[in-house]
């Protein structure tokens, strides 16, 4: 007969309230606390939400706070009661801080008040055991001169160019602090850079579209879980090709993963774009002199899985277009051959 444990018997008591006790810790050790503390740039589209559903997705539970009121600095944020009282009651895995979108560009304002206020906050946040972490913002849609009060960045030719500003302090600030840094307006020159009509932007050439909180919330995914985005099935309302478009582009920034072209004597090869990809993907070379091409495609093991001939080429520019739809998700790698040389490069498929 069964025993019933209706009525627990007190010697069961202590094995019972230790279980319970491994049971709530591991609980709350599956979930991953995130503190955002920014202006407009954080609470346009909800970015918390979107980080939050996006993980959600990929099988990781997030709870998150925000402290965001439009227009302000981080130093606002440090006598700012509802940020100050959110550091210091704890619990969060990651305190996110991004400063106001002009100040990093602006001598006086970074050295002045980004870096001070960022040191303040981040000693604020050690001191209750949480990690810092900076969220990068991206430039002007069209650049131009920024300026608070009577204090101006220099002229910037375009987007590319108030980046670069941006890229520096936020780098420098984390390197300072040994913080972690969400490289946000780094995935946004990736983007533009591959789509330069892609729509982050909102008219103000400032704020971030859905698009632009999308892509921020695949590089929180990525970075702080070190994890991959892609092909998670969370679009954020996005069309479903425009949402894997910005979970590569978070995902390639976030690990590193450069367009590089290299070279040996008589050709180079590109990185395949995109990469990763879901079913297709394009491989452009370029030749020196008229000569006969092929590609081979190896899986991790190291066996051949396709090969793929293009003939006697002229000298020039060119491109395979390689469909993989009957092949599995993994790691391959790709040689392009002319002659005796040979190129290898590493490509990813997500399905």
């Amino acid at each position: 007969m069964a025993k019933s444990f209706s009525k627990c018997p007190s010697a069961y008591l202590p094995f019972l309230i230790l279980i319970l006790f491994l049971y709530s810790g591991a609980a709350a050790s599956d979930t991953t606390k995130v503190l955002f503390i920014g202006n407009s740039y954080t609470y346009a589209n909800d970015l918390p939400v979107l980080f939050k559903n996006l993980s959600l997705s990929g099988g990781r539970n997030v709870v998150t706070g925000m402290s965001a009121p439009g227009g302000y600095m981080l130093e606002n944020h440090m006598t700012n009661e509802t940020t100050l009282n959110l550091i210091k009651q704890g619990g969060w895995d990651f305190v996110v801080m991004q400063e106001q979108s002009q100040a990093p560009t602006i001598g006086h304002f970074r050295y002045g008040s980004m870096y001070p206020s960022g040191k303040f906050l981040d000693s604020l946040i050690r001191i209750n055991n949480l990690h810092s972490c900076f969220f990068m913002t991206w430039g002007r849609q069209y650049g131009g001169q920024q300026c608070i009060d009577t204090f101006c960045s220099p002229v910037f030719r375009d987007f590319f160019h108030m980046q670069d500003s941006l890229k520096s302090a936020y780098t420098e600030i984390s390197s300072r602090l040994n913080a972690v840094l969400c490289s946000v307006g780094e995935a946004w020159r990736r983007a533009r850079t591959l789509q330069p009509d892609i729509g982050l932007w909102e008219p103000d050439e400032s704020h971030p579209t859905l698009m632009g909180s999308y892509l921020a919330a695949c590089v929180f995914y990525a970075k702080l879980f070190n994890a991959n985005p892609v092909g998670l099935s969370y679009t954020g309302g996005l069309l479903q090709p425009d949402a894997l478009f910005l979970q590569q582009c978070a995902y390639q920034t976030v690990i590193g993963i450069e367009n590089r072209v290299e070279t040996v004597k008589g050709f180079s090869l590109e990185q395949n774009y995109p990469n990763p990809f879901n079913a297709s993907t394009r491989i452009a070379y370029s030749l020196k002199k008229s000569g006969d091409v092929s590609i081979t495609l190896y899986d991790v093991s190291g066996r051949t899985v396709l090969k793929r001939s293009a003939g006697y080429m002229p000298s020039g520019t060119h491109e395979f277009i390689l469909d993989m739809e009957e092949y599995s998700s993994g790691v391959y790698f790709y040689t392009l051959n002319n002659g005796s040389e040979r190129i290898t490069k590493r490509m990813v498929m997500v399905k």
